[in-house]
Parts: structure tokens; C-alpha cells; sequence
């Protein structure tokens, strides 16, 4: 399957909830795993700002990529995340998957000549 990479640079993502283990079939209520390690996978739904203009997605992180101390809310970052193309006969879309989410780093604010305040 074809993956793009994606670069969250230019954007803000904030935490909506905290993860959620991903169910793979709603009747019988089991939970998603990744197909090589085994590892329940969680669906992390945030707010992707760009240009001033929020978007829900949701991220598919595996369960020993979640940060202990997340908080809705919170600005958060995806390290390898990448987004998948797919089509079936019901529709088409994208997913997304990253190898974690963690909380994002504050960035000193600069006084515009290459100083931090």
C-alpha cells in the first residue's frame, strides 16, 4: 500500500480526547492489532489547524507509541506519520498512521531578530 508521508509543520494539532482502542468490528466489539507485531492499535482523534481553519482527524498510533501524559486539549506531534490512500467498492479515503503521538514542545517565542524572549 502506498504511504505519504506527512510534515506537520505548518500546522497546529491539538489533542480532542484521549486515545481509544480501535475497534475492528463494532458487532463483536474486537479491538484492532497491527498485522506484523501483535500490538493493539488506538485511534487519536485531534484538530488539525491550518490557516486558522480546525479539521477533525483521527491517527492510528499502535499502543506502545502513546505518551503516558496526554491531555485533551494539548498540542501534540506524530513522529512517522503518514497518510494511506485507500478505495473499496463502499467508498474512498485516507487514513493516517504515525509510529507515536507525544506531547508537541513549546517553541520560544522570538522577538523577530533571531532572538528568544
Amino acid at each position: 500500500m502506498r504511504q505519504i508521508p506527512v510534515d506537520t509543520a505548518q500546522m497546529t494539532v491539538m489533542l480532542i480526547q484521549a486515545p481509544e482502542p480501535k475497534v475492528k468490528n463494532r458487532e463483536t466489539g474486537e479491538i484492532a492489532q497491527d498485522r506484523t507485531t501483535g500490538k493493539t492499535l488506538y485511534n487519536v482523534n485531534v484538530a488539525v489547524i491550518v490557516d486558522g481553519k480546525p479539521d477533525a482527524v483521527t491517527i492510528v498510533v499502535a499502543e506502545d507509541g502513546r505518551s503516558p501524559d496526554l491531555v485533551p486539549g494539548m498540542p501534540v506531534t506524530f513522529p512517522g506519520l503518514v497518510a494511506r490512500p485507500w478505495e473499496t467498492s463502499n467508498g474512498h479515503g485516507i487514513s493516517y498512521r504515525a509510529t507515536a503521538v507525544m506531547a508537541a514542545t513549546p517553541v520560544a517565542a522570538s522577538n523577530g531578530k533571531g532572538e528568544s524572549r
